[in-house]
């Protein structure tokens, strides 16, 4: 095993919540600045992509993969529109359907956030080679997958992930014999 940068504190170099929860914060970190420059920071760069690639045919089918909820999205893509970023037309296919398309500065923006995220991230994997990064991501996509293919699973409301994150990082003193501070995800 390569050297690590640092000791990480005895016993959570092991807990896989804690490492988890650590990289999540990193990354978001690293990431913020790249973001900003989209309506909503990581969720607006979201919506915009998942327009850019046609990954959803409406809000609805967006919020759901993207684990937002429904009210939420319609100002996520509220704030798009604005931007001149994304734009709601008619779905042929049923009219009361509306489809959410990218508009061409709304392309050239994801193509220039993606590129600042990807300088980020490079930055975050750093101690990574770059055979480890590929696998890394790529056993990453598998455990998605995986929880996703569960008929039960679906992705978590980015408001229950915070929740999730805050309660755990502000645990009592008498919490199941956790000290405070102490992160278990």
């Amino acid at each position: 095993m390569r050297e690590l940068a640092c000791e990480l504190p005895a016993g959570l170099e092991v807990d896989f919540g804690w490492l988890l929860g650590q990289a999540l914060n990193a990354h978001l970190s690293a990431t913020k600045r790249a973001a900003e420059t989209i309506p909503s920071g990581h969720r607006g760069y979201q919506v915009l992509s998942a327009a850019v690639h046609e990954s959803a045919r409406n809000q609805i089918e967006m919020a759901r993969q993207l684990g937002l909820d429904r009210t939420v999205m319609v100002y996520l893509v509220d704030d798009l529109v604005k931007a001149g970023l994304v734009e709601r037309r008619p779905d042929p296919g049923d009219r009361r359907n509306r489809l959410i398309v990218a508009t061409a500065e709304g392309h050239l923006a994801l193509a220039r956030v993606a590129e600042a995220l990807e300088h980020a991230e490079a930055s975050l994997l750093a101690p990574l080679e770059e055979a480890e990064r590929e696998t890394f991501r790529e056993l990453l996509r598998r455990v998605v997958a995986g929880h996703l293919a569960d008929g039960d699973a679906q992705p978590a409301s980015l408001c229950e992930v915070a929740q999730t994150l805050k309660d755990t990082l502000t645990m009592d003193d008498g919490d199941a014999g956790h000290g405070r501070g102490a992160t278990r995800l």
